[in-house]
């Protein structure tokens, strides 16, 4: 259950509308993951304070099962900065992005653990 959680001082009024569509959209393609299970959440106009300043920044992780490694991430990083930095300004120097990798029986889905679901 890949999930991408953002947490940014850039207001919430400057999010895009289509931000968490686009970005569901992005995570499912670059996971080769359903859509279906992907969740996306940004948390806007949050206290941050990034070298010695409040500028714009983020920072994010992304979490999921089985689908992190050295090449994978370098990869999954170069597209979602590229995404993260069109979509809402924010410069990649100012984003720190954190792969979670989460072993199935450690999720819960639906009243259970995804290791249940799986087998």
């Amino acid at each position: 259950m890949p999930t991408l959680s953002i947490t940014t001082n850039l207001p919430k009024y400057k999010i895009p509308s289509t931000f968490l569509a686009d970005a569901s959209k992005l995570v499912s393609q670059v996971l080769q993951t359903p859509e279906l299970y992907i969740a996306v959440r940004i948390k806007a106009g949050q206290q941050m304070f990034w070298y010695n300043n409040e500028s714009l920044c983020a920072l994010g992780n992304l979490t999921g099962t089985g689908n992190f490694g050295i090449d994978e991430n370098k990869h999954y990083a170069s597209i979602i900065y590229d995404f993260i930095e069109k979509q809402l300004g924010i410069p990649q120097d100012k984003f720190y992005l954190s792969f979670v990798e989460q072993k199935p029986s450690n999720i819960g889905v639906r009243g259970t653990t995804l290791e249940e679901i799986i087998q």
